[in-house]
């Protein structure tokens, strides 16, 4: 492996406010996996084709179920991601991150900008889950790059630590 893939510190070390944040979410990003579940098992059911024949729903049928679809994975993919971080997996954070970034761009898209607490909540969610730590400091002596082991001591102290001993 290549000096600059040890880096990072890709095991998960989980914070209190982390913590908290990815219980907020696996809840927030959950309970939206069950209305998808429930919208695209009741899809048949819906209002419009009760009211209107055959035609209007052919019409519209096939983009709205590929939007269901679509949020059905991505919702699904969080609620993974979000299971894999608590498990302290190093591939939690990575799917979550990419998972929300699509799932924001996916309702700016089909919803627009109006909702914009909802973005600013899952934005936020992100930026309080997925930061990592450096097991390196980058050091620049007279023009020169160097990377130097961090030690144990200068490193921040992880709260879950602390309370879990």
């Amino acid at each position: 492996m290549a000096p600059e893939s040890k880096l990072f510190d890709l095991k998960p070390q989980l914070t209190l406010a982390m913590k908290l944040a990815a219980t907020f979410a696996i809840t927030y990003y959950g309970m939206l996996f069950l209305y998808t579940v429930a919208t695209l098992v009741l899809c048949h059911y819906s209002i419009d084709s009760y009211y209107y024949g055959n035609e209007r729903i052919l019409e519209t049928w096939s983009k709205d179920f590929f939007f269901l679809i679509l949020e059905f994975l991505l919702s699904g993919l969080l609620v993974f991601s979000l299971i894999q971080i608590f498990r302290k997996k190093a591939n939690g954070k990575a799917i979550f991150v990419v998972a929300s970034l699509l799932l924001i761009a996916f309702q700016l898209v089909t919803t627009g900008i109006h909702p914009w607490v909802k973005y600013a909540l899952e934005v936020l969610m992100v930026l309080i889950i997925t930061p990592i730590r450096m097991k390196k400091r980058i050091i620049i002596k007279k023009g020169k790059l160097s990377l130097e082991e961090q030690p144990e001591n200068e490193r921040k102290p992880d709260p879950s630590d602390q309370a879990s001993s």
